[in-house]
């Protein structure tokens, strides 16, 4: 299978928050693929550099050193936006933006700046993500901002859809959430990443949830990679 993204040697070296001089070491020397279509499951303890490394898929940040090819080419090679809009981000806290769940789904259409949007494709986009059954239809008319944390981070997930992104990215989606949330949410997940064939890239530090679910995993400690035979 041909990688979809592949890390070669990637570092990421940050300032030390208290003290501007010095640095830390986030991630050293990692390497690894992921195939189209698979999903990947970045665990580990916190601090370990997870959080960090998701972030480098979609260049919310670039390493320091080592490289990252994206479809073939060094993933800085391809715009910034279509890079963007091509992958979903899905973060730990769900954001909430003022204004009806309906029109929170609008809003990926809308603050596009690089692909104009008709209001007939937007509403049809709009449809299909309602029809995927994430949230009961009464919701969609209700203020966001009057969501549950569960019901919000389901629309977290239903916005990070609204493109048709390739890749799915989820910064530990269930944190904030209780166990009953949770399990509902990681069974969401699941059934939408293998319907719409998403390659997904999922962080998460508890191993309960690792163990139930149906990826590839990989283990960061000290911000590196641990050898599946030392697991």
């Amino acid at each position: 299978m041909t990688a979809l993204y592949e890390f070669k040697g990637v570092s990421f070296v940050a300032p030390e928050r208290n003290h501007r001089s010095e640095t830390v070491t986030i991630l050293s020397d990692v390497s690894f693929n992921v195939g189209r279509g698979t999903f990947l499951v970045v665990t580990g303890p916190s601090g370990g550099g997870k959080s960090t490394l998701l972030r480098l898929f979609n260049r919310l940040a670039d390493p320091t050193s080592g490289t990252i090819i994206f479809e073939g080419r060094d993933i800085r090679e391809h715009p910034i936006l279509e890079l963007r809009r091509r992958i979903g981000w899905v973060p730990q806290v769900p954001v909430r933006f003022p204004g009806s769940v309906e029109s929170n789904l609008r809003l990926p259409f809308l603050l596009s700046k690089d692909h104009k949007y008709r209001p007939e494709q937007i509403e049809a986009a709009v449809s299909e993500l309602k029809s995927l059954g994430l949230l009961p239809e009464e919701l969609f008319k209700r203020d966001a901002t009057d969501l549950s944390v569960g019901e919000a981070q389901r629309l977290n997930l239903l916005r990070a859809l609204a493109l048709k992104p390739e890749v799915l990215l989820l910064d530990e989606p269930t944190s904030a959430l209780d166990p009953d949330a949770a399990d509902g949410l990681l069974a969401q997940i699941v059934r939408v990443r293998r319907e719409w064939n998403l390659t997904s890239i999922m962080v998460s530090h508890r191993p309960d949830e690792v163990a139930r679910l149906d990826g590839t995993i990989m283990r960061l400690e000290r911000g590196r990679v641990v050898p599946p035979n030392a697991l």
